[in-house]
């Protein structure tokens, strides 16, 4: 089985990061906006929805010289802080973003609360099913406790 395809695309979402012109080193407590990409998705962080804007079509631009276009259904919208005009969409040209109140990144969740207990539950759990998954190993008479 060949990677090539998964690196080309890789080094056109490279392309198309470095285009955009989102400056990609510090974080978000030093710049308006940040950009995290893996594989084949990118996360916008903005301080301002204008921002976010500005980023979004940039990053738009950039891949559509590349011949690379955003997918609306896949793409989603997260606002951190409480607004009081909560809204469904989040609109930048002819696309409308879903706004959600979670999204999983990387295999983390991450919320609109910022709340990260759900995650460590998860991660908690998940440790539990392998720990007692193998429990009928460790009592195996085949293993020693000796070195």
């Amino acid at each position: 089985m060949t990677h090539w395809p998964v690196c080309f695309f890789n080094l056109a979402l490279e392309k198309v990061v470095r285009k955009a012109g989102i400056q990609t080193s510090g974080t978000i407590f030093y710049k308006s906006v940040q950009l995290l990409a893996h594989a084949d998705d990118i996360d916008i962080i903005a301080r301002s929805r204008m921002e976010l804007k500005e980023a979004s079509l940039s990053v738009e631009r950039a891949a559509g010289e590349m011949g690379l276009r955003i997918n609306e259904k896949k793409t989603k919208y997260l606002a951190t802080r409480e607004s009081k005009n909560q809204q469904m969409y989040f609109q930048i040209k002819n696309f409308n973003f879903e706004a959600v109140q979670s999204f999983t990144c990387l295999g983390s969740l991450i919320n609109v609360n910022n709340d990260n207990s759900a995650e460590i539950k998860k991660r908690i759990l998940m440790a539990n099913k392998g720990f007692y998954g193998l429990n009928r190993q460790f009592r195996s008479q085949f293993l020693s406790i000796q070195n």
